[in-house]
């Protein structure tokens, strides 16, 4: 008789480095702890119409939430911002709720009408997202202002980035980009498969 369990059904991983003391980097869609913006956490339900699943640190659109339609304690649908008219604020991976975390990787997850966690713009939370390279090597050869460059969401690599092609939207001008670390653990998305999984990359600290 045995007192450990033969099987692991939630076979899930943890990203490389993750608890080792030299660990320094940020982790996509994590707020960084503050007594004040942290009480402005929001939640709603991804909306049915969307086509990819939702982890933290993306920019969302809210809809009005229809009181008596019998979902109003749930909180507004949420989904995929496309531009800066329709962004209200970033989906988070605090207090994840129904974020789901599936075997073969680790990032909290939520599907069509899982709850989503968010901060609205506005609330001067801030919050890691992932960032273009080719961004970061531009900051970092000289010295930059936080509010001196123009910010844009990447639509296909889903990272903020100074590029304005390829369908890319400008994000809101309050939006401020505080800090950078090239050793964080951000966000892999195979559009191929779907698959969605950690890797080490470039984060960046901003301000909304």
């Amino acid at each position: 008789m045995s007192g450990t369990v033969s099987i692991n059904p939630y076979a899930t991983t943890t990203p490389q480095n993750s608890f080792l003391v030299q660990t320094q980097g940020y982790y996509q869609g994590a707020p960084y702890d503050d007594p004040i913006a942290r009480l402005w956490l929001a939640s709603g339900t991804l909306k049915s119409s969307e086509t990819m699943v939702m982890w933290g640190g993306v920019p969302i659109f809210e809809y009005v939430t229809v009181a008596g339609s019998g979902a109003d304690g749930l909180g507004p649908q949420v989904g995929r911002a496309t531009s800066q008219a329709t962004t209200t604020g970033w989906s988070t991976n605090l207090q994840m709720n129904s974020m789901v975390v599936t075997p073969g990787n680790s990032v909290p997850l939520a599907g069509i009408g899982n709850s989503v966690g968010f901060f609205r713009n506005g609330t001067n939370q801030r919050l890691a997202v992932q960032i273009d390279p080719a961004l970061v090597t531009t900051l970092t050869s000289a010295d930059a202002l936080i509010n001196a460059t123009a910010l844009y969401w990447d639509v296909t690599n889903y990272r903020v980035t100074a590029t304005t092609t390829g369908g890319n939207f400008a994000l809101p001008t309050t939006t401020k980009l505080l800090s950078i670390n090239t050793n964080s653990q951000v966000v892999s998305y195979n559009s191929g498969t779907g698959a969605v999984t950690w890797t080490t990359g470039d984060a960046a600290i901003i301000l909304i």
